[in-house]
Order: structure tokens, then C-alpha cells, then sequence
């Protein structure tokens, strides 16, 4: 394991906030975090944000820490670590408050992934409320097909029909699309809304007394097949963010029975 030595990563004093504290220099540590990661040095990525959490700690400074703690969230929610994520999560979350940033769009985006660290752990009104603090503040700043919206919708959606709210979750995921469907280059995206919105038809299904699959098949077909549409566009850039939604889609396909697409986007996610 490479050693991680303060000389690499120059605090440097803030010239932009108006806080005299020292700033870390976060373009390079997450360029140097990002690239632990796209290696699978895990041990060696947390230690970096650790040692950098010490460091903006014995300095207060506060906007630095709550750029790190909101990587370190990410991290530890992808690693499947849920008490160490949400104690993080709230510590953003009192970071927000302490720093009066709550009606700024950087709070937005830190409410966004705290309410996805709640996703994840299945504790979708927690969620569900920071989603919300997210949609007041882009609702305030940002037009409303701004793509952050999407991304939010989409989100929030996943909590929704966790909380059997169906009739909200499909109204989300609609506003996604219309969103998403009126920008050139947001194919992918739109793919996994309609994926997304195959789940929640599934989900409502199985919460239909009537049991009637009737009722709901066609419509599973039709988002299904405009999702593989999206995804099979030969206009589309077949970089790394392709093959990561490749890889995200196919399980989703085979579960629905559509072995033949899962086999081929098994095969796209793996390609170089």
C-alpha cells in the first residue's frame, strides 16, 4: 500500500468563500480518491479521506470537512456499511446547518446522497425527507427540465415505492422522462427510468389483490422494449458510463425474461 504523505495534497487558502480557514485542495484528492477506487484499493481510498477528515479537523475547517464527509457517505453506502454511512450522513447533515448553507445548491445535492445513503438501508421516509429538502431548493434556483431534476425524480421515486406510494412513485418517473426525453444525449438515463418504472409496475402488481398479471404485463413489455431501444442506439457513445449502465440494466432484463438482451449487454459492459 502506498503511503499517504501530506505533501501531496497542498491546503491551500480560500480565495473564493470568504472563510480564512484553509480549504483542502479537493480536485486532488478525489482525483487521487477516484482513482484508489476505479483501482479497488478500498482500504487505501478510506484511509486518504481519513486522514484528510484529521487534517480539516484539528484546522475547523468546516466546508472542507463537509466535502470529504460527503465522498466518504458515497463510499461507505457502496460498501454495503450502514451504521458507519449513516453516522456520516448526519454529520453532513450537521455540517449543512452549522455552515448556514441550507438554501444553496450544494445542500441540495449533499440532501440528495444523505437520502440515498437512507435508500439504500432501507429506510425509505428518512429518504424520503431529505429527497424533499433536495426538490425545495432546485425547485427555488433550477428550471424545471434541468437534468438534476431527473436525477432527483428518479431517486425519489425508488423511495416511494418502498413506501407503496405507486401513484407518486409513476407520477416521478414520468416527470423524469419528460425530462430526460427532451435532451439529446440523456438516453441512458432515460433507460434505466424506464427500467426503473418497470419495477414499480411489478412491485404494484404484487400488491394487487386481484392478482391479475394481465393487467400489468403489457405495460412491462412496452418499458422494457423502449428501454432496450435507448440502450441498442448505434448513435450512442459506448464509453465507460455506457458499459456501467449496461452492466446496472442487465439483471433488471433477465429478471423480466429478457435473456437475450441481458446476454448482450453482459457482453457490452465488458468490453475495452
Amino acid at each position: 500500500m502506498d503511503e499517504i504523505k501530506k505533501e501531496e495534497y497542498i491546503i491551500k487558502p480560500c480565495t473564493t468563500c470568504g472563510n480564512d480557514a484553509s480549504l483542502v485542495d479537493m480536485d486532488r484528492i478525489r482525483f487521487r480518491f477516484d482513482n484508489l477506487l476505479a483501482k479497488k484499493s478500498f482500504d487505501e481510498a478510506e484511509e486518504l479521506i481519513n486522514y484528510w477528515l484529521k487534517e480539516v479537523s484539528t484546522k475547523k475547517d468546516l466546508r472542507s470537512e463537509l466535502e470529504l464527509q460527503n465522498e466518504y457517505i458515497g463510499f461507505l453506502r457502496k460498501q454495503g456499511r450502514k451504521d458507519d454511512a449513516i453516522l456520516h450522513a448526519k454529520r453532513c447533515v450537521e455540517l449543512i446547518d452549522s455552515l448556514s448553507l441550507k438554501d444553496t445548491i450544494g445542500a441540495a445535492t449533499i440532501y440528495l446522497n444523505v437520502a440515498t445513503v437512507y435508500q439504500a438501508f432501507k429506510e425509505p421516509e428518512i429518504a424520503l425527507s431529505h429527497f424533499m429538502k433536495c426538490e425545495q431548493i432546485y425547485d427555488k434556483y433550477l428550471k424545471k427540465d434541468d437534468k438534476l431534476f431527473a436525477g432527483l425524480y428518479n431517486n425519489m421515486a425508488l423511495a416511494l415505492v418502498d413506501l407503496q406510494q405507486y401513484d407518486a412513485a409513476y407520477k416521478r418517473y414520468n416527470d423524469a422522462l419528460g425530462i430526460l426525453n427532451n435532451k439529446d444525449t440523456e438516453e441512458l438515463d432515460a433507460a434505466i427510468t424506464h427500467l426503473n418504472l418497470v419495477d414499480l409496475i411489478y412491485n404494484r402488481y404484487k400488491a394487487d389483490t386481484s392478482e391479475d398479471y394481465t393487467k400489468y404485463g403489457d405495460e412491462i413489455e412496452k418499458h422494457c422494449l423502449m428501454a432496450w431501444e435507448l440502450l441498442n442506439k448505434k448513435s450512442t457513445v459506448r464509453d465507460d458510463y455506457y458499459r456501467f449502465v449496461c452492466e446496472k440494466c442487465a439483471p433488471t432484463f433477465a429478471y423480466y425474461g429478457y435473456f437475450v438482451y441481458e446476454k448482450e449487454l453482459i457482453k457490452r459492459a465488458n468490453e475495452r
